[in-house]
């Protein structure tokens, strides 16, 4: 598929250049957790590529907003966010992500016609149950005021950020798995693809089951399933 296609070249492209980015990121991600004033994937702005549905692309620090599921990227000392509408292809160190309905998920694996994405986001529920100082509850609302950014191009001081980074609370994060294929984008899970299966198909994955155990957060076991949608 298209997209498939322009990763593919793109990487050929770049591979130096992200095998040696991909080590700085994969040691910085593993240092510090995710949190309320510094609500982002990566614990610093690494240098990113994004490609967009009109053919311009552009290279930047940037970091992914884990509670909007929005790419932001530092523009003269300031933050700013590009519109998931109009994503194809972001590489960001080692990475590679995409947009799905406005929001950036990451590829974790793909086939020629399809691809297993997975967004990582704010649990929510988890943070709302937990405890906070002498027992009170956390408020995710108030947690987040501090970075959450209201609209395309609005700007906020990256000093401003660094400088309040480790003023809030950790995070717990939740990670929602999508599968890309037959031109349908998909929930990971068997309720999801039966519901897209006609009764034929449905039959099929009644098969596929007992062939194939599928574990609905391994991306080998999912890129099996998305083979098989493109195959209905």
């Amino acid at each position: 598929m298209l997209f498939s296609r322009i990763l593919y070249i793109y990487l050929m492209k770049k591979f130096l250049a992200t095998f040696l980015a991909s080590i700085i990121v994969l040691a910085a991600s593993a240092q510090d957790a995710v949190m309320s004033s510094w609500p982002y994937l990566y614990p610093e702005f690494v240098s990113g590529t994004v490609i967009l549905k009109d053919g311009r692309q552009f290279e930047r620090d940037m970091n992914i907003h884990v509670a909007k599921g929005r790419l932001h990227f530092i523009d003269g000392g300031n933050i700013r966010e590009v519109d998931g509408n109009d994503i194809v292809l972001v590489e960001l160190g080692g990475d590679k992500f995409t947009a799905l309905d406005g929001n950036v998920v990451k590829v974790v694996g793909d086939l020629e016609k399809g691809y297993v994405a997975v967004r990582t986001s704010i649990d929510y529920q988890k943070l709302n149950e937990t405890d906070g100082p002498y027992g009170t509850k956390v408020d995710a609302g108030a947690t987040l005021s501090v970075t959450t950014f209201e609209l395309t191009g609005v700007s906020s001081s990256y000093t401003e950020l660094l400088r309040n980074r480790n003023e809030g609370v950790q995070l717990p994060l939740k990670n929602d798995y999508y599968l890309v294929a037959g031109g349908k984008v998909l929930n990971a899970s068997k309720k999801a693809v039966e519901n897209s299966l006609d009764a034929a198909g449905k039959a099929a994955f009644k098969t596929f089951q007992k062939q194939n155990k599928i574990r609905w957060q391994d991306t080998g076991s999912l890129l099996l399933l998305v083979d098989f949608l493109n195959g209905q």
